[in-house]
């Protein structure tokens, strides 16, 4: 009994992690984690560390694309006057890495969590200890 609660747990974890996909629909990305880690944090062993984990990449990854889109209108504005051409090249070198980002990290995060273990995004700023 105590391995099919167990097995429970960690799909539980996974989908956590998994549910960060939900961002290319909107903020459900964000919305879903946060149901879920409020919810079962006291619940499920091990929810409350993986919610943590997890709201605080997107929370440092929202913080990053709003950066990076205030970036690229400023660049748009200075294409107007010839010089922001550099930077919009620039800045879709770095927006095809982000938006990768937000995929891959979450698929290897629901693996990890699936395996048991927890796994720590890189990039990412503490927000919630």
């Amino acid at each position: 009994m105590k391995e099919v609660s167990l097995k429970y747990d960690d799909s539980t974890l996974a989908l956590l992690h998994y549910s960060q996909l939900l961002n290319f629909i909107g903020f459900l990305g964000i919305i879903i984690p946060v149901i879920l880690w409020s919810t079962k944090k006291k619940e499920i062993q091990g929810m409350d560390e993986h919610g943590k984990h997890v709201i605080n990449y997107q929370l440092s990854m929202l913080l990053y694309v709003i950066i990076y889109f205030i970036l690229f209108f400023l660049s748009m504005i200075l294409t107007l006057v010839l010089i922001g051409y550099v930077f919009i090249i620039i800045l879709c070198l770095i927006g095809i890495p982000l938006a990768l980002l937000l995929i891959v990290y979450p698929i290897i995060g629901g693996i990890a969590a699936s395996k048991g273990t927890l796994y720590k995004y890189p990039l990412t700023i503490k927000f919630i200890s």
